[in-house]
Formats: structure tokens, sequence, C-alpha cells
């Protein structure tokens, strides 16, 4: 039976947001391994229909065209597309036959991680994946995540924060839901850093306001990252990230 990857996507995160409410321990790469290794075999099953490649790459990597005609990708800064980012996400129908290779390698471009990082397992860690700079104050700007997406977020000048060893960091920031969306429950997100190429300290949240205060065991240049959990799209308001005061 033909299945749509979109759907299967969707259904993974779901799935993953249940169980978490639920309280039960969820094995979100076991999770992720059985839903693109179906996408790995429709793939090949039909690597002929290139018309498919172009479909994917403006449903299924996040660019899509909304009513007032500007382009949302998976993931963003918040400006003039305020309008077209809180909007409800309804969920479109696709032609299935038209609906088999998706291409990852084209959201999954980043020199900030290594590339034998970018998959685990064969499975992409993310549909999308972009860098966002933050003010020199360290403040976040207000941005969204799609399902799947990920940011690394960048000092002003697109640098890592240098970081000596035991230093501490600290990551806070608030998120909402767009219209349409349980409201009441926060989103999933994982949050954690990069270091030499490697995604580290991951964890998994689910509050509004949240902070994280990292302890980093060795110093060097340090990335920090928000990836999306959850099926529907979150909104990133406020947040900051910087050093610690020494007590």
């Amino acid at each position: 039976m033909q299945i749509r990857i979109s759907e299967m996507l969707d259904n993974a995160s779901e799935l993953i947001e249940e169980n978490s409410k639920d309280g039960y321990m969820v094995d979100n790469d076991r999770i992720k391994e059985i839903v693109f290794s179906e996408i790995k075999y429709m793939r090949r099953k039909h690597k002929k229909k290139k018309c498919a490649v172009a479909l994917i790459a403006i449903l299924g990597l996040g660019s899509i065209s909304v009513g007032a005609k500007v382009l949302l990708h998976s993931a963003g800064v918040i400006d003039n597309n305020r309008k077209e980012v809180m909007q409800s996400q309804t969920a479109r129908k696709i032609d299935e036959d038209k609906v088999y290779t998706f291409d990852y390698k084209s959201g999954l471009q980043t020199d900030l991680i290594a590339p034998e990082n970018l998959y685990e397992k064969d499975v992409p860690i993310a549909k999308y994946i972009v860098e966002i700079p933050i003010s020199i104050e360290d403040s976040l700007p207000e941005c969204y995540l799609d399902n799947g997406a990920m940011i690394i977020f960048t000092q002003s000048n697109s640098d890592g924060w240098k970081v000596e060893k035991s230093e501490r960091m600290l990551f806070e920031f608030i998120q909402e839901r767009v219209e349409g969306t349980d409201m009441a429950n926060p989103g999933i997100l994982e949050v954690g850093y990069i270091l030499n190429g490697e995604l580290q300290g991951r964890q998994v949240v689910s509050q509004n306001y949240c902070s994280i205060d990292f302890c980093l065991a060795s110093e060097g240049t340090y990335y920090f990252y928000l990836k999306n959990c959850s099926s529907d799209r979150i909104i990133i308001t406020r947040g900051n990230i910087g050093k610690t005061q020494e007590e």
C-alpha cells in the first residue's frame, strides 16, 4: 500500500507527542528509523519519477507558498512574514503518485555539523536546518520551527561562543503554538549544543518557559540549537544565550 510521506512524518511526530504526554518513554531513534526506512524504500522503487524531486523540494522541505504568496521555509525569523507564520496549519491533499522521492540533502546544509553527524543510522537528524544569528545582546529573535526543523543559533558575526573549561552557558526561551493547535500543551523541543561538529548535551523539553544551565566540560566554540519534535509549528517568542555570571 502506498503511503504519503508527509503523513508518515506527521504520524511519527504525533506518536512522540502522545507518548510524551502520557508519561511513556519514547524511543525517538526507533520511530525515525522506521519512518525513514519506508522513505528510502519508496525512493529506490520510484527513483525514475523525477517530477517528485521538485514537488518535495516545495512541499516536504518546507518551502510552502501561502495565500499572500510569501515563501515560508521550515524555520526562520519572523518579520514581514508574521501573518503567514501565525496562520493555523491545515493538511494538504497530495497526489500519492507524485510523492516518492524525499531528497533531504538540500535541507541539511550547514558547516557547523560534520557531514557524518547529519545522519544517525542513515536517518537524517532533521528535515531542515537553518543558522540564525542573534543580536550582540545575546537575545534570540522571534522565530518559528515546523515539524522536524532545526535552528542553530550563532552570534551576530556567525561565530559560536568561545567557552573555557567548566564555564557555564545559560540557554533560555519562551515558546508558543500557532492558532488552531492545542495552546494548553506546549510543543516538544530537542535542545542541545554543537561542539566540534557533533551534537551534544541533548535534552527534550516541553514547557512554555525553558531555562537550561549547561556546565561545559571542555573549552571550545559552542553553538546552540533547537529542533521541533512536535507535529505542529512552534514559535519562539523570545529568549537569550549567554555565559552565566560567577557567584
